[in-house]
């Protein structure tokens, strides 16, 4: 084996790494280099809900977010605004930014009475899609479309 890389080009060297690295990079534990990522580190968003539903958003369809201090927070995935409520939502809203946040949970009241003040709490998270069905729109475009033959 040290022969054939003997006679590799420094090119495919470079690209093919030397023999024995990736030996080298198994002793490096995964987690590290997970940390040092900047990117998110899960795809998708779950919203855990009171009553115990799980929904989960790709990261993928977030256009928008929009923050208001006073306690609410809005996620725009595609069709589906996301609209969550509560207090000190600053660290909440950053780490869904940066894709980062993999879970938001619904509290109940007297959970968030045991929170120190300074703690985020989310007290309601409402999902609703904006999707019109597509007999809706057909009905409502029918005849006005230049292509349209009598």
């Amino acid at each position: 084996m040290e022969a054939d890389a003997k006679n590799r080009s420094p090119v495919l060297l470079k690209i093919l790494g030397s023999p024995g690295a990736d030996e080298a990079a198994e002793g490096e534990p995964r987690d590290a280099v997970k940390d040092t990522r900047p990117a998110r580190p899960t795809p998708m968003l779950d919203l855990v809900l009171r009553d115990g539903r799980v929904e989960s958003f790709s990261y993928a369809y977030l256009t928008r977010v929009s923050f208001d201090p006073k306690g609410r927070l809005v996620l725009y995935f595609g069709d589906d605004t996301v609209s969550i409520e509560g207090r000190n939502l600053e660290d909440v809203r950053q780490k869904v930014r940066l894709h980062k946040a993999d879970e938001i949970q619904e509290g109940v009241e007297a959970e968030g009475a045991l929170k120190p003040e300074t703690a985020a709490h989310i007290e309601r998270i409402e999902i609703s899609t904006e999707k019109k069905s597509r007999k809706e729109a057909e009905n409502h475009d029918a005849g006005h479309r230049k292509s349209f033959v009598r």
